[in-house]
């Protein structure tokens, strides 16, 4: 998988395409004009989908029901409540600077495959080849744990870093809200690190299989 780039991407909603693309346009065609209304229209739905592929996606595409889907639940409670928080926080009045920043950022995570909208990051070729290996080795039966929790988190950190960090790290905030945004964040990493690290190392083997199984359908080229 080296011949374009690799991504890690969930198909985007309409709406969520729309909205995204929509500010994106408008913000770089009129760079010394506000869109901070069509900002605003964005972050709870771009919330809602990035949690829905990452955790609510594993638990479908598992079947997961009991007290491992309640554990996934309770940590898509978690980064959902700490990211709706900082988004309305830091994103509710940027400078034009700022939005110029946040429509290039935008139109990166913005993708186009086969007619369908995606929204994703890339990921390194050498990445991409050691994860889709490792999906096989599961599939093989002969998986090694650790290669999965250190390629799991690593996509985990990725998502956390073009998801999360970058489009706040930019943003000016006063000191406070800056410290906010550090708890946020690690509450954050506190729960991607639960999900890979300590929570699916620990389910049975074809429920791991179908959550790998999952993660690997995100892996693709553009």
């Amino acid at each position: 998988m080296t011949a374009n780039t690799v991504y890690v991407a969930f198909p985007a909603s309409p709406e969520l395409d729309s909205k995204t693309r929509a500010f994106a346009e408008a913000a770089l065609a009129n760079p010394k004009q506000s869109q901070q209304g069509l900002l605003d229209q964005i972050p709870n739905i771009f919330i809602d989908e990035v949690l829905k592929a990452f955790f609510q996606g594993p638990v479908d595409a598992a079947g997961m029901t009991g007290g491992a889907a309640s554990v996934i639940h309770g940590l898509m409670s978690m980064v959902g409540k700490a990211s709706r928080a900082l988004a309305g926080k830091v994103l509710s009045k940027v400078s034009l600077d700022e939005q110029a920043m946040l429509a290039r950022h935008f139109q990166a995570l913005t993708l186009e495959k086969d007619g369908v909208p995606y929204c994703g990051f890339p990921i390194d070729a050498e990445l991409a080849n050691e994860a889709m290996l490792m999906f096989q080795s599961f599939r093989d039966g002969a998986g090694d744990q650790k290669q999965m929790i250190r390629i799991m988190t690593a996509l985990g950190d990725g998502a956390i870093s073009n998801f999360f960090d970058t489009p706040l790290a930019n943003i000016k905030v006063g000191f406070v809200t800056r410290g906010l945004v550090s708890a946020g964040r690690a509450t954050i990493d506190k729960a991607s690190h639960s999900m890979n690290a300590k929570l699916l190392p620990d389910l049975e083997a074809d429920v791991q299989l179908r959550v790998l199984e999952h993660m690997e359908g995100m892996v693709q080229e553009f």
